[in-house]
């Protein structure tokens, strides 16, 4: 709800279990009064009249009034939100002022307000797709204007009550006849009670994202960033905040945000001496440059922000739930054309089983309908995905693919994804990338036979590219060498013998889109995985500083308009594992490849950092090979299994270096996957034991309503003689019975969901190094209460 008092000018946000409040001053300035938790019971509103306490205290400290939109003019001495530069005088000028431009000062007061329903931040999805929640959410809208200066800014706050989260954007016009100069432009700015000072976040490297860090916020900044044209390996855009040691997984009052937009961008957070708490977020001030012409105006993508009085996991659970339900699009059925075939070599696995079984209640994972099979791009979940990259690498060829291909299908896989190798001049990672054409060389019939064998089989067919790069060493870049990002007369730095492409020309947007177009217009692909293997370097462009924005908006441009054109395609974002991973790529792919790094004691900690923020749903998680080829290190097929199946299950491993014996037990797990798939995809998350507490990870995926769960334990190193504590388990009905199922269906024990929650599953307390368990668990009696 939101409630405007005329009388007291004061705003007040109200959602279920919090409330964010501003007022209009006397001097018409939006003032931040408060965020955070509300008192259980009938909603009422903060008057104003308890305004916070200023930390101003001499002539050297003199600007902390907490204005919801800190501009460089009332604000210098810290962090600001906005700051411009205007290239006209004032008329008339007053007496006593010199006529030196530019004019680097904004101050902006208040002019009107509106609530609306179909406001959208910068950047949203045009792709037309719904997602699985299309109620329509109020947005309020604060103009502020310069009284001077021809520039109006709008603070916009979108409500999404079912979650508690708020989306943050500012909407800047320039009214005026000349170009204003934006210099810096943060998305919003976020004022916490003073003493929220212990940060949550994840830095990280290539093979090693996601990991999670925990800090105490020094007087001064803070600033987690990533610079470069997507997110990034080394830090994540999203934060916990909450008073140092007040929270824990299920308890204390967290602050929680997300930014949703993959470019250069930076959250800054920044404690005055006098312990005030601010939030910076968007696009990262380093090289920004921004020309807002006479009439134009601007839109940022969003912040997505939320407090809860429930912990970590509280924050991580309103996030998964707002992503699954508000940000991840909904693909539209497509077809695959049956066969008499198509039943599959399925002796090895339950591929068809209905209900549960399938992920989706009543509907088989790869059904029949009216005579033709329904692509995984239909289904609720994420289909369970081969990748025949390390099987086969660069040693494509037609038929091997058809063999694994076949091998896929008879385990159950239900998505079969041929990755680099299959075009122009790529026989390896130093030539080719920009020529998107199928290599005859390889594919001499084309791409056709082995798609209509995958389809034959049952399963959708997906295609690797990675459409923003350009090896020097390819007929585009012979023919379009100034396409590339670069300097005039200056060094090319090559990055795994790669460049990247100018998004910020038209024309080279236009190739790309063409030539995915050409792609999907001729075969019957149902996925994309997209890929971008270096960050920038010199980053030359005919858009000038644009060029950070305008890469974003060019790689956007491209994936929404395929949807629309294609729209039963989905699409999985991958930037050298988890380079582009926020919610702004989030709202138009469907998963995302978490690391290259497919270890399984090394991906517990990745997903573990990753789960803070983003769902299961969207988690690819892979089965690799028994010594890994990223690490060397040996793991048992059912650690690798328990920790991929914390995710949307993929397989990676070379299916023929596989045995009858070792392939029947990767069809028994996948089977088992999909009796758990709904889930695990579908389910709310509570981590009942993290690395930093035992170096064991126990997890919990349990439905909204209670019925069913499943409990994942994985140890990651053990030392002997020491027993880790029976973790209670969360979020089950505590009058339920419950029956714990393994995956070959046999009951290993039968409890209330009261003990369960007091007592939780024994087993797994002095279990060895790598020791793991899935277990499934169902309401077998008292579902009602």
């Amino acid at each position: 709800m939101i409630h405007f008092n005329p009388d007291t000018r004061t705003f007040n946000l109200i959602l279920p279990s919090s409330v964010y409040a501003m007022q209009v001053d006397s001097k018409d300035r939006l003032v931040h009064l408060a965020w955070g938790p509300r008192p259980a019971g009938e909603a009422e509103q903060l008057s104003g009249k308890l305004r916070p306490i200023l930390s101003d205290h001499a002539s050297f400290e003199f600007q902390t009034r907490r204005d919801e939109l800190i501009t460089f003019g009332d604000t210098s001495v810290h962090e600001v939100t906005l700051k411009a530069s205007f290239a006209t005088l004032p008329d008339p000028l007053p007496d006593g002022d010199a006529p030196h431009l530019p004019i680097r000062d904004v101050r902006l007061r208040y002019v009107s307000h509106e609530i609306v329903t179909d406001a959208q931040p910068g950047l949203a999805p045009a792709h037309g797709l719904p997602t699985a929640n299309t109620e329509l959410r109020e947005t309020l809208r604060i103009t502020l204007a310069d009284p001077v200066q021809p520039l109006t800014v709008t603070l916009c706050y979108r409500l999404t009550p079912a979650q508690d989260i708020i989306e943050r954007w500012l909407e800047l016009a320039n009214t005026g006849e000349s170009p204003i100069q934006i210099e810096q432009l943060f998305f919003a700015t976020l004022h916490l009670p003073n003493g929220t000072t212990e940060l949550t976040s994840v830095s990280g490297a290539w093979a090693q994202e996601f990991q999670t860090q925990r800090e105490r916020l020094p007087i001064g900044r803070r600033v987690i960033e990533h610079r470069s044209v997507q997110t990034g390996h080394l830090a994540n855009p999203f934060f916990l905040l909450n008073r140092p040691g007040q929270a824990w997984e299920e308890h204390g009052t967290v602050y929680f945000g997300a930014l949703a937009y993959s470019g250069s961008w930076q959250i800054s957070f920044e404690q005055l001496h006098g312990s005030d708490v601010r939030v910076h977020g968007g696009h990262h001030p380093f090289d920004f440059g921004l020309t807002l012409a006479a009439g134009a105006q601007h839109k940022t993508p969003a912040f997505v922000c939320g407090v809860c009085a429930e912990g970590w996991g509280g924050a991580s659970r309103r996030l998964h739930a707002f992503t699954r339900e508000h940000i991840l699009p909904v693909a539209v059925a497509g077809v695959i054309a049956a066969s008499p075939t198509a039943e599959k070599a399925s002796s090895l696995s339950e591929a068809t089983m209905t209900g549960k079984e399938s992920g989706t209640v009543g509907r088989p994972a790869t059904a029949e309908v009216n005579g033709t099979v329904r692509t995984p791009a239909t289904a609720e979940f994420r289909p369970i995905l081969y990748n025949s990259w390390e099987a086969t690498y660069f040693g494509i060829t037609e038929q091997n693919q058809i063999e694994l291909a076949r091998k896929a299908a008879a385990i159950g896989v239900e998505l079969f994804c041929l990755d680099d190798g299959w075009f122009g001049g790529r026989r390896f990672d130093v030539a080719g990338l920009g020529d998107w054409t199928v290599s005859p060389d390889v594919f001499p019939n084309g791409l056709e036979p082995l798609i209509a064998e995958v389809n034959r089989l049952g399963m959708g067919f997906g295609l690797w590219v990675e459409p923003e790069m350009v090896n020097p060493d390819s007929d585009l870049y012979r023919a379009h060498p100034d396409w590339a990002l670069h300097f005039p007369g200056r060094p090319r730095t090559e990055a795994r013998c790669q460049l990247i492409l100018d998004f910020g020309r038209e024309e080279v947007v236009e190739y790309i889109f063409n030539a995915l177009d050409s792609l999907l217009g001729q075969y019957n692909i149902a996925f994309l995985k997209w890929d971008m293997n270096r960050s920038a370097s010199e980053p030359g462009s005919v858009a000038g500083k644009a060029i950070w924005q305008a890469h974003v908006a060019g790689v956007y441009g491209i994936i929404d308009r395929l949807r629309v054109k294609y729209p039963h395609l989905t699409i999985e974002s991958c930037s050298g594992g988890g380079g582009r991973i926020d919610l702004g790529i989030l709202g138009r792919t469907d998963q995302v490849w978490t690391s290259d790094n497919t270890d399984a004691l090394d991906r517990v900690r990745i997903q573990e950092g990753f789960s803070l923020a983003y769902p299961a749903r969207v988690m690819t998680a892979w089965v690799t090979h028994e010594k890994n080829h990223q690490t060397g290190r040996f793991h048992e097929l059912s650690t690798r299994f328990d920790v991929a199946m914390r995710g949307a299950l993929g397989i990676g491993a070379s299916l023929n270096a596989l045995d009858e014996a070792e392939l029947k037990e990767y069809a028994s797990y996948i089977a088992f996957y999909k009796r758990i798939r709904h889930i695990v995809q579908g389910g709310e998350l509570y981590r009942l034991e993290r690395l930093e507490e035992a170096d064991a990870s126990t997890i919990l995926y349990v439905l909204p309503d209670g019925s069913e769960a499943v409990y994942s334990a994985v140890v990651h190193s053990h030392k002997l003689g020491q027993f880790r504590r029976t973790v209670p388990l969360r979020g089950l009905i505590a009058s339920a019975t419950y029956e714990v199922v393994d995956r070959f269906g046999r009951v290993r024990l039968t409890a209330s969901g009261y003990e369960l929650m007091v007592q939780g599953i024994g087993g797994d307390e002095d279990g060895r190094s790598g020791h793991s368990r899935t277990l499934h668990l169902r309401v077998v009696a008292g579902r009602e209460a």
